[in-house]
């Protein structure tokens, strides 16, 4: 076990350097300074609601997914263009094993930078009209979309450098816009399952992202079984090209 927790703390560490790190948190604080500007003289209610449609259109739909995408992507790609991935697999340590230690790893890294945003959004609110309640819903939710762009990402990051940019255009192009057009797509939108947790999780929210989630079961097990079945194919996948593909 020794060198998988070693691995996996070496690869948090390299998903989250300095200046990555700070850039994504600014990224991550933008939900929370619209939210300030977006409800400043606002009633409870009101708030509320915006809350919940900035964390739809801004938390959910576009700074989850980015951070998620490029820190997903640098997992194996990173490692790849510099050929340190061939010293790797060298160790004792099972393809298999490998591509979950890294998704493992990626997936924290992500979820840890996500919640920046969680905690700013949801204790701006909490602050100004009570119900810190909400950040449970949020962290969740987000933990899902988290783990399902990373679960894409990683095994994208080591087939292309271009990984970034691919995985982009599908969540403005596809995600963003063709979704949006025909919600019955959004089971292949992973944001989707994410949010449709944090609605499972604060029935309140329903009313204000029901056109959204419609095609979805409103619950928190289906989500979550999405994203299990997405990691599981994430490793398995990755195992795959770490087996087929040259290393070096």
């Amino acid at each position: 076990m020794k060198p998988l927790s070693n691995l996996f703390v070496m690869s948090v560490r390299q998903a989250l350097p300095i200046r990555r790190t700070i850039i994504l948190g600014l990224i991550q604080l933008s939900p929370m300074a619209i939210y300030l500007i977006a409800t400043t003289n606002r009633t409870s209610d009101a708030a509320f609601e915006g809350l919940v449609g900035i964390a739809s259109t801004i938390l959910f739909a576009l700074t989850v997914p980015v951070v998620s995408i490029v820190i997903g992507a640098s997992a194996l790609g990173v490692e790849r263009r510099d050929q340190t991935l061939s010293f790797i697999v060298l160790r004792p340590i099972s393809r298999t094993a490998l591509g979950a230690t890294k998704m493992l790893a990626a997936t924290t890294a992500a979820i840890g930078v996500n919640l920046i945003g969680v905690l700013a959004l949801g204790l701006a609110h909490a602050v100004r009209f009570g119900g810190a309640g909400l950040i449970v819903g949020l962290s969740v939710g987000v933990a899902i979309a988290t783990s399902m762009y990373v679960s894409l990402t990683v095994p994208l990051g080591f087939l292309t450098d271009r990984a970034v940019i691919v995985a982009m255009a599908y969540l403005l192009v596809f995600e963003n816009g063709v979704v949006n057009a025909l919600p019955a797509l959004s089971t292949l939108s992973p944001w989707h399952y994410g949010l449709t947790a944090f609605t499972a999780l604060v029935n309140d929210a329903l009313p204000y992202v029901f056109n959204s989630i419609e095609p979805l079961d409103v619950s928190i097990t289906r989500s979550l079984t999405a994203t299990a079945v997405a990691f599981a194919a994430g490793v398995f996948l990755t195992a795959q090209l770490l087996g087929s593909r040259d290393l070096a």
